[in-house]
């Protein structure tokens, strides 16, 4: 049961980062972006946790494809929020 709500929260940490990463982007808030990033390492090691119990359910391994694409498509944007500041 843990198991899933370690799942479900990483899933719930993708829009959160996102939006935490758009608001640090408009408004140059350091604080925002330290957010944005507990919120990002928090997820990932939720969804490394939740991913060791995914043995053979095919829509659990539906589902981490798309946070897997979902995840990187952020962490690039994040990266190059970090080179436009600079």
């Amino acid at each position: 049961m843990w198991q899933s709500m370690l799942f479900g929260y990483a899933l719930v940490t993708i829009p959160v980062f996102i939006v935490l990463g758009l608001v640090a982007q408009f408004t140059r808030s350091r604080l925002t972006r330290r957010a944005m990033e507990l919120v990002l390492l928090s997820g990932v090691a939720a969804f490394a946790v939740a991913l060791g119990t995914l043995a053979d359910d095919a829509v659990q391994w539906v589902l981490v494809s798309m946070l897997a694409l979902i995840f990187v498509v952020g962490v690039v944007l994040h990266v190059r929020s970090y080179s436009r500041s600079a």
